[in-house]
């Protein structure tokens, strides 16, 4: 056997022995330590229901209570105009007065007719007790006599027109006629309205009018300054085809008739009060859904999204429905976790005030 022979022989057997060498002696195992991922750490605050009255705020404007226009009822020339436009009047002042013209002597006319009838009646009546007047006779004296009556009370109502007087206290808004002017019945001797008290009208949807009930407490912010109370008087029972909404008023008290008729305004009414929570607006998430939702932990520090509704908005945060009766709330970090994870929290105290 030649020397390379040999050579080759020798390195196989080496080779056998060191791939046999690792199949039968075990390689010492190194220890793989596993590290742990920290918590997120958050702020939380706990916070407990309490009783909340929510209120439904509209764009509103402001309207007279009344506003009436004050008609001639008979035909003639204006004589007298005691009152101008924007001066306040009391129920039955005259505002207007048509010339009487012939109506007083009309009125005379008819008193005399009267007597006269009344005396051809009565002797009618004595002569039928004598058998000297027939049926026929008396029944036509009764007749002349209801014929006087009425004449009489026509002439007197005309004569009562002559004055055109203010329905209730108010003031005159217009008055487009002069002493001169010819006026026949139905033509406008002025216009009358009624501010105190005010009214209010706004528009409700539908998904917020059954929270409101005639009487409800309300208050109405004009232009944005001037606030005072007011109380619900009317609410429509069928909405309007093309918007879907209700009509509403209120009434408030405007003792000085400073609050005018036209402006615009902002009716706020309370509803029924209902279980809450006031937390701090910046707890408040938006899901996929576009929901709103306040991430709370549990007990055991597992991150949970909870649906919520919100009731209203103060400066100190907003008033939401839905959370539990004790809620622990995420009021930092809420960004940075999700439903299922647990956290490491830190309790912050309750701060937010009504």
């Amino acid at each position: 056997m030649n020397t390379n022979v040999r050579l080759a022989s020798i390195f196989t057997f080496v080779l056998l022995l060191w791939f046999g060498s690792g199949i039968f002696v075990t390689p010492a195992s190194k220890e793989v330590k596993l590290t742990e991922t920290p918590l997120t750490s958050i702020q939380v605050t706990t916070f407990s229901q309490e009783m909340f009255q929510p209120k439904v705020s509209l764009r509103a404007n402001t309207k007279a209570n009344r506003s009436v226009n004050v008609v001639a009822q008979v035909a003639g020339q204006i004589s007298a105009v005691p009152v101008t436009e924007g001066a306040g009047v009391k129920e039955g002042q005259t505002i207007c007065e048509v010339n009487a013209e012939d109506r007083y002597l009309r009125l005379s006319q008819s008193e005399a007719n009267l007597k006269q009838a009344d005396i051809a009646y009565k002797g009618a009546l004595k002569l039928k007790t004598g058998g000297y007047q027939s049926d026929l006779a008396i029944s036509q004296a009764k007749a002349n006599l209801e014929t006087a009556r009425a004449n009489l009370r026509r002439a007197q109502i005309n004569v009562s027109h002559l004055q055109i007087k203010a329905p209730f206290d108010g003031i005159v808004e217009t008055r487009p006629v002069e002493i001169g002017d010819y006026v026949v019945p139905g033509m406008i001797c002025a216009v009358v309205v009624d501010l105190n008290p005010i009214k209010i009208t706004a528009l409700v949807n539908e998904k917020e009018v059954s929270k409101i009930k005639v009487g409800d407490e309300a208050s109405v912010t004009i232009n944005g300054l001037h606030s005072t109370g007011a109380s619900v008087s009317y609410l429509a029972h069928q909405a309007n085809t093309a918007t879907r909404s209700y009509r509403i008023e209120a009434l408030a008290e405007n003792a000085d008739e400073s609050i005018l008729a036209g402006l615009s305004s902002r009716l706020e009414i309370l509803t029924d009060s209902v279980p809450a929570h006031l937390i701090p607006a910046s707890s408040v998430l938006l899901d996929d859904q576009g929901g709103m939702v306040v991430r709370i932990i549990s007990e055991k520090n597992i991150v949970q999204s909870n649906p919520v509704t919100a009731l209203g908005e103060t400066q100190n945060g907003m008033w939401v429905s839905g959370l539990p009766e004790k809620a622990i709330v995420v009021t930092v970090g809420q960004n940075y976790i999700i439903d299922g994870e647990k956290v490491a929290p830190t309790f912050l105290s309750n701060v937010v005030e009504q």
